[in-house]
Order: C-alpha cells, then sequence, then structure tokens
C-alpha cells in the first residue's frame, strides 16, 4: 500500500473508530471549561475554538464557560469568543452569568451559549469559571463536564489514568498520589458526578484536537470520572 492509501486508510479508521461515540454523544449536553485565555496562542485557541465548532456539528450541544484574560474587558471577551466560534459557521451567543432560562433557549434554537461568570451586578468580582461550570453542568444535568486545563489529568507514574470510577478515586486519594491542585480540580468532579453529571473529563487543553481525541477515540488523552462501571457506554463494555 502506498503512502497515499495508507493515509486514507488511517483516516478512515479513526472515523469508524469515532462512529460509537458520535452516537452515543448525539443531543447530549457537554460543559467545557475552558481556562487557558492567558495560556494559549491565538492560533491555538482557533484550533480549541474549531473543536468545539465540530461537537455540534456532529450532534452535541455544547456550551462553553470561560475565563477573561488579564486586564481584558469581560463582556467584550465574552462576545469575542462567540465571535471566534461563529466563524466556523456555527451560531453563539454571549451569556452573562448563570441563566438557565436564556441557557435553554439558545440551546433550543440551536446556538452554543458562551457564558462569561459574570454578569452586570458582580463585574468586578474575580469569580472562577471552573465553579461556574460545575454549577451550569449539574443544574442542567449535562452528559459531561470537561475541563480544559493546563494537567493531562490523573497520573500513575508517568501515565495518565484514562479512565476512573468513585471509588478508584477514593483509594488514590488515600494513597496520597495526587497533587493538591488536581485534588481540588477532583472535588468539583466529584461533587458534579454525585449531583448526576454522567461523567467528567480532565483534559490538557494545549494538546491540539485535544478535545476531540478524548470524546471520539477510546483511549482518550486525558482521564474521565464516572460513578461506576455500570455507567459505561454499551460499546465500552467489552
Amino acid at each position: 500500500m502506498d503512502n497515499t492509501l495508507q493515509t486514507i486508510s488511517e483516516k478512515a479508521e479513526i472515523l469508524i473508530d469515532a462512529l460509537p461515540y458520535i452516537r452515543d454523544f448525539n443531543q447530549k449536553i457537554i460543559v467545557l471549561e475552558y481556562g487557558l485565555s492567558d495560556v494559549l496562542e491565538k492560533e491555538q485557541e482557533y484550533l480549541v475554538m474549531k473543536d468545539i465548532a465540530l461537537l455540534k456539528t456532529v450532534g452535541m450541544k455544547p456550551i462553553v464557560v470561560h475565563g477573561t484574560k488579564k486586564g481584558a474587558d469581560i463582556f467584550r471577551e465574552n462576545k469575542r469568543m462567540a465571535n471566534l466560534i461563529e466563524q466556523f459557521g456555527i451560531k453563539a451567543i454571549g451569556v452573562c452569568g448563570i441563566d438557565l432560562q436564556t441557557i435553554h433557549m439558545m440551546l433550543d434554537h440551536d446556538y452554543i451559549p458562551v457564558i462569561t461568570p459574570n454578569d452586570i451586578n458582580n463585574e468586578q468580582e474575580n469569580i472562577n469559571p471552573e465553579a461556574t461550570a460545575c454549577e451550569i453542568a449539574e443544574k442542567i444535568q449535562a452528559e459531561k463536564l470537561m475541563f480544559l486545563t493546563r494537567q493531562a489529568g490523573v497520573f500513575d507514574g508517568d501515565h495518565v489514568i484514562p479512565l476512573l470510577t468513585l471509588s478508584d478515586l477514593e483509594q488514590r486519594l488515600t494513597e496520597g498520589e495526587i497533587s493538591d491542585h488536581m485534588k481540588r480540580k477532583l472535588a468539583k468532579g466529584v461533587h458534579a458526578i454525585e449531583q448526576g453529571v454522567g461523567r467528567v473529563h480532565f483534559v490538557d487543553g494545549r494538546t491540539e484536537h485535544g478535545i476531540l481525541l478524548e470524546l471520539f477515540s477510546a483511549k482518550g488523552i486525558g482521564t474521565v470520572l464516572l460513578k461506576d462501571k455500570n455507567h459505561l457506554y454499551e460499546h465500552e463494555q467489552w
């Protein structure tokens, strides 16, 4: 097989592997906490928003919750993020604060809500987008909550653990092998699971196409947290 045909074959296999995930996630809500505005270069941020637009294209219902670059105007930044997604032919609109009625309305009308934690009443407050993303995911009963962070997930030595149940995590926390920074994120994830969110993903948002690799491949690239093995998808049972 020449190189061209091999490349085409590899791409076809990737798409075939992704099909059961696309089926499982159709019309499911995913809340993405994007806290890398001060970390990613313009080109990297462009690719992240492109991947989020793709989630919408294949049938998911993304909600983006983001922080604001230091020194930037909160509401202008919110509009900028929404406009960036719209460059890919997807409707997006900025939402200020946790307004569930507006979020539901935007989802029903085929928009991606792009949410800044602040509204006009708390414009000067420093509100953690992680906490906002968790609250939205819990109240809206999202299928998935994804933290796009500077960490690849939970490690076992040099390797990322692809999947943890709550009992697995409890054991690892007892063993004391997880950093305090990651523990804080995991605590939010555990609370979200306990409040009805289907899964919580921890992904290095700096990885090119990290969102897609995590959601649409068998191994993923980060760590996914779920309640127990009974909550595996059908195609994961084997």
